[in-house]
């Protein structure tokens, strides 16, 4: 194998590995759901017709 072949062969099991880490990461992530709050008062409701 030459030296070219195993720099390649490296970056992409390198390349690999961050991306099942950054994949990890996300997942890890997990965002909390956002609730539709309600309207506090009259002036944040849309005006009725």
């Amino acid at each position: 194998m030459n030296e070219q072949q195993a720099r390649d062969d490296e970056l992409a099991k390198i390349r690999s590995e961050a991306t099942n880490w950054l994949a990890k990461m996300a997942k890890a992530q997990q965002r909390p759901k956002v609730e539709q709050r309600k309207p506090e008062h009259d002036a944040m409701t849309p005006a009725k017709k």
